[in-house]
């Protein structure tokens, strides 16, 4: 911890160096940031600077200062495995039986994770649960955060006592303008109908993922495939069911299943007629990707140039750490660049304001600006010799830290 100002909530401190990335505006070199408090009150160039001129100002040398990491999609409550599952059936087992652990052992998973992904430099999140066990270590931190508990149950007729139980979860817990919970479908395939009409008729933020394998679409338009097959053994499918002859996204939307803000997680198989369709509905959707994962999930690779080229918001998620080995986002940055050939700029982007607008806390985290949290990072790039900031963010051997 460099300094403390919240001991003195109206001092004004000042934080100078090589250079600061807003994100929401090109890279200041020799930038400062002032802050007050928690808060920022300024972000300049030290020639620009408008604040009161003896403000004392510390200086980190050849560092960057950046906006603190938004992880759009985790699952704090799940435990590292000692194999990692090496498809995503298997995955889907270890989901199963993470439904079986108790909730006090969840809560102990929960708050090992959160503070593995805060070390990391995230300071907002969205994370699925089963039953809220990362609610109350949620509470306790200093981050923002959107807890979405995790809806399952393919049988219709079973979706009344499923949808009384988890509003029931919801209520029990006490309201937070920094902690919010909502009801989130786990998928379209294991959701029926109803169940997904009854979060669509709560809900105004929804997260689900969406189209990892090709698997749900054989699913959706015809009905077979191996996506019935898990849900036959698992003693789940329901045999009234109508196939909807539509592609998984297609047939969310067109039966009006989304909510007025979306995240749809991962999006592997997406196609550019389906992202015109999504455009249609007049609703904000964001994609998650989550690179490290993919790898494991799926042999499909989601199509970023596509969404670029489309306009859609990308952000970025870690996914569970029984597919990675912890809660880095910058390492989810680097495979973003490598897997799918973006820029080290837009990386960072997805990994901060792109993140903020898909969890809506756009007005406190994302970007360096006057009024937003004063909790964003450094790192500390004296041992390497580019003078790109966005390289010096990715390329950085030490794992940044906290400017506050």
């Amino acid at each position: 911890m460099l300094n403390n100002p919240a001991e003195n909530p109206e001092l004004l401190n000042g934080y100078t160096a090589r250079w600061v990335v807003p994100v929401s505006k090109p890279p200041i070199e020799q930038g400062v940031v002032i802050v007050r408090g928690q808060q920022i009150v300024e972000v300049e160039s030290a020639d620009k600077l408008q604040s009161v001129i003896d403000t004392p100002l510390i200086d980190l040398g050849n560092s960057v200062i950046f906006p603190g990491f938004i992880n759009t999609h985790t699952h704090l409550e799940h435990p590292p495995l000692n194999a990692t599952p090496n498809s995503y059936i298997n995955y889907i087992k270890c989901l199963h039986d993470f439904s079986q652990i108790d909730e006090s052992l969840k809560a102990e998973y929960a708050a090992a994770n959160l503070q593995d992904t805060y070390n990391f430099g995230t300071i907002a999140l969205a994370d699925f649960t089963t039953r809220g066990a990362s609610y109350n270590t949620l509470l306790e931190s200093q981050l923002f955060a959107r807890l979405f508990f995790e809806v399952n149950g393919f049988k219709n007729y079973e979706a009344a006592q499923i949808i009384r139980t988890f509003r029931e979860l919801v209520r029990d817990q006490a309201p937070d303008k920094r902690i919010t919970k909502h009801l989130a479908p786990s998928s379209v395939w294991s959701t029926s109908a109803q169940l997904l009409r009854e979060i669509n008729f709560s809900e105004r933020h929804i997260a689900i993922h969406m189209d990892i394998l090709p698997d749900e679409n054989e699913f959706t338009l015809n009905g077979g495939g191996l996506i019935r097959q898990i849900l036959h053994a698992s003693d789940s499918f329901d045999y009234s069911w109508e196939v909807p002859g539509l592609t998984a996204i297609r047939y969310f939307f067109s039966n009006h299943f989304y909510a007025r803000h979306n995240i749809l997680i991962h999006m592997n198989c997406a196609t550019p007629d389906e992202i015109d369709f999504l455009k249609e509905f007049g609703v904000k959707v964001n994609i998650c990707l989550c690179p490290r994962s993919n790898r494991i999930l799926s042999e499909n690779k989601a199509p970023v140039e596509m969404f670029l080229e489309k306009g859609v918001n990308l952000c970025l998620g870690t996914e569970s750490r029984a597919l990675v080995p912890d809660l880095d986002i910058r390492k989810e940055m680097v495979d973003c660049v490598d897997l799918y050939g973006i820029s080290p700029e837009n990386a960072l982007k997805f990994a901060t304001l792109n993140g903020a607008y898909a969890i809506g806390f756009h007005k406190e985290v994302g970007s360096l600006e006057s009024a937003k949290t004063a909790r964003c990072l450094v790192v500390d790039a004296s041992d390497m010799s580019d003078s790109n900031p966005y390289e010096m963010i990715l390329g950085a051997t030490q794992t940044p830290h906290w400017l506050i």
